[in-house]
C-alpha cells in the first residue's frame, strides 16, 4: 500500500475511533437515552466529518450490543440489554469479592489512605454535583483494589465486559440519586480493607455488587422502555425517538464493507 493511502487510512480510523469513544461514553452515561435515533448526517455534522468514519463507528457500537442498525430505517441507542447487565453482576461479584479477598492481606497504612482519599473524593464530587467526576472516581477505588491484589489486569476484563451494567449504574446516579448509598457501601468495604476482615470484607463487596439487582427492579418500572429482555426482543413501547409513527422492521447484524 502506498505511504499516502496507508497514511489516509490511519488517519481515518482514528478518527472514527474517537468518534466511537465519545459515543460510546455518551451512551452508557446517558446523554443518548436507549431507542434515541442516531442519523449519520446529523452526527457527521456534529463531528465535522464524512460519513464514512460515522459508520465504522456506528459498526462498532453495534458489535458491542449498544447501537441497533435497521437497514432502510435507521440506526439507535440500543436498549439495555437486562440478560447482558445479569451476566455482567454475576463475573463483577466474583471478580471483585476474589480481589477483595487478596486485597485484604496486602493492606498496609499507606493503601488505607489511598483509599480513604478516593473515598473523601467520592464525597466532595457528591456534593458538587459531578456525576461523571463521582463515578470516576468510584471506579478508581475498584481498580485499586485489583491492583492491590496484585491482578490489574484482571480489571481490565472486568470493565470491558460491564457497558450495559454501567448504563444502570448511570441511570441509578441520575435518576434515583444514590451516590450516598453508594458512598456508604464503599465506606463499608474500605474499613473491613483497613481492619484486615478478610471476611467482612468479601461480605461488603459482595453486598455491594448485589445492589444493582435492586436498582434494576426500581429502574425497569420508572424506564421501562429503557429496557429489553433478550437480544432483539425488545419490550412494547412507544415510536423511537424523532421518528414517525410506523412499524420498525427486524434489526440485521451489522457488517463492515
Amino acid at each position: 500500500m502506498p505511504v499516502e493511502a496507508a497514511a489516509t487510512l490511519l488517519r481515518r480510523n482514528t478518527i472514527a475511533e474517537q468518534i466511537h469513544a465519545v459515543l460510546r461514553r455518551d451512551i452508557i452515561c446517558g446523554r443518548l437515552s436507549p431507542r434515541a435515533s442516531l442519523a449519520e448526517q446529523e452526527l457527521a455534522r456534529r463531528f465535522g466529518v464524512s460519513r464514512t468514519p460515522i459508520r465504522e463507528a456506528m459498526i462498532k457500537l453495534a458489535d458491542e450490543g449498544l447501537v441497533e442498525i435497521f437497514p432502510q430505517y435507521g440506526s439507535f441507542v440500543g436498549p439495555i440489554k437486562l440478560a447482558e447487565v445479569l451476566d455482567s453482576q454475576f463475573a463483577r461479584e466474583t471478580l471483585e469479592c476474589a480481589a477483595v479477598e487478596k486485597a485484604v492481606t496486602h493492606m498496609d497504612a499507606g493503601h488505607a489512605d489511598r483509599l480513604k482519599a478516593i473515598l473523601d473524593r467520592q464525597r466532595a464530587l457528591h456534593k458538587s454535583g459531578d456525576d461523571e467526576g463521582f463515578f470516576r472516581a468510584d471506579e478508581a477505588m475498584h481498580a485499586f483494589i485489583f491492583a492491590l491484589a496484585g491482578h490489574p489486569t484482571a480489571w481490565l476484563f472486568v470493565t470491558g465486559a460491564k457497558a450495559q451494567m454501567d448504563r444502570v449504574r448511570y441511570l441509578a446516579m441520575t435518576i434515583l440519586r444514590k451516590q450516598p448509598s453508594v458512598v456508604a457501601q464503599h465506606a463499608q468495604i474500605i474499613d473491613r480493607l483497613c481492619a484486615r476482615d478478610r471476611a467482612g470484607a468479601v461480605a461488603a463487596m459482595r453486598s455491594h455488587m448485589r445492589g444493582i439487582l435492586k436498582t434494576i427492579e426500581i429502574l425497569r418500572g420508572d424506564k421501562y422502555d429503557y429496557f429489553a429482555e433478550a437480544d432483539g426482543d425488545p419490550p412494547p413501547r412507544g415510536e423511537a425517538q424523532d421518528q414517525p409513527a410506523r412499524k420498525r422492521p427486524r434489526k440485521t447484524e451489522a457488517k463492515s464493507t
